[in-house]
């Protein structure tokens, strides 16, 4: 077996292996979003700093993104609002190692929460197909009643296996090292398979595990037990330029309660610049439902 694909298998069974140890989390961004969160092996973009690593290495490119999130009614009928900015920066044109960086701002208005999230990761091809991926973030929220957990540096770590006849394979495991705020930043992992049948179509499947979910949200030191999510979700590209995507999730990760997901989304892509919109909705009710946009530039 060559070496590189020792190199993979190991660190793939050291992952799967340890995770009963972790937990979950995912970024509500708008190219995946609109895929029903099915992007971990898809993960070429800026987005994939937050969803698997690994994916920074996969292509040779300078991209910078600018996104904006935000879910009315969060979590509750005249709840409210969350808002989410962030910008990232993506560097795989010098060396062996790709480079992503972030800044991430979550303001939530009539809640507690509010702060910072500041992501560094760094990835690097394990020969022809396989790339492995580590992101280390330093999460600065304040939120009521959880001043013992207000700063947390934690590390994500991702492996992506690009396999012949168009499929990817991809494994994470997100805060490794426990950050004590179980309901956002949870110890978690996640598997994902994308095959992409020609250039055009990616069709993806992921699966996401909360080990940290609290039987109670209002009690962070409480009984914690286990969670699963299921995502599947497809992306299209019309004429050379115009992307649509699709997705479908059954989230029983989350401490709040199990529900299904609805989302779509559209695009536009050139050589140097793309513009995306998503929208991610509840199937059991109206509100509650997240609108993300972003711009990227490629240079």
């Amino acid at each position: 077996m060559p070496s590189a694909m020792r190199l993979f298998v190991c660190s793939l069974s050291c992952l799967l292996l340890s995770a009963p140890a972790l937990a979950g989390e995912d970024m509500q961004l708008t190219r995946p979003m609109g895929m029903g969160e099915a992007y971990r092996a898809v993960a070429s973009s800026t987005d994939t700093i937050f969803y698997n690593p690994a994916g920074l290495s996969l292509f040779k490119r300078y991209a910078f993104d600018v996104q904006y999130v935000v879910t009315p009614d969060y979590l509750e009928e005249g709840g409210p609002e969350e808002h989410i900015f962030n910008a990232s920066v993506l560097d795989n044109q010098l060396g062996p190692f790709a480079t992503g960086v972030a800044y991430t701002r979550v303001q939530r208005t009539g809640d507690s929460k509010h702060g910072n999230r500041y992501d560094m990761a760094f990835a690097f091809p394990l020969g022809d197909m396989f790339h492995l991926g580590l992101n280390v973030k330093y999460l600065n929220f304040d939120r009521n009643g959880r001043e013992d957990a207000v700063d947390a540096v934690s590390v994500d770590v991702g492996l992506l296996a690009v396999l012949p006849m168009g499929f990817s394979v991809g494994v994470v495991g997100y805060n490794l090292t426990n950050t004590g705020d179980y309901l956002d930043h949870p110890m978690s992992m996640a598997a994902a398979v994308a095959w992409s049948p020609f250039r055009s179509l990616v069709i993806a499947f992921d699966w996401f595990a909360n080990f940290q979910r609290l039987a109670d949200p209002g009690d962070m030191v409480g009984a914690k037990d286990q969670g699963y999510r299921y995502c599947v979700g497809a992306e299209y590209l019309v004429f050379g330029e115009l992307v649509v995507r699709a997705g479908y999730q059954f989230d029983d990760a989350s401490p709040y309660g199990s529900e299904h997901w609805y989302s779509f989304g559209a695009g536009y892509v050139s050589e140097s610049f793309g513009v995306d919109l998503g929208y991610r909705g509840p199937v059991s009710h109206g509100w509650g439902g997240t609108l993300g946009a972003s711009v990227r530039l490629f240079l």
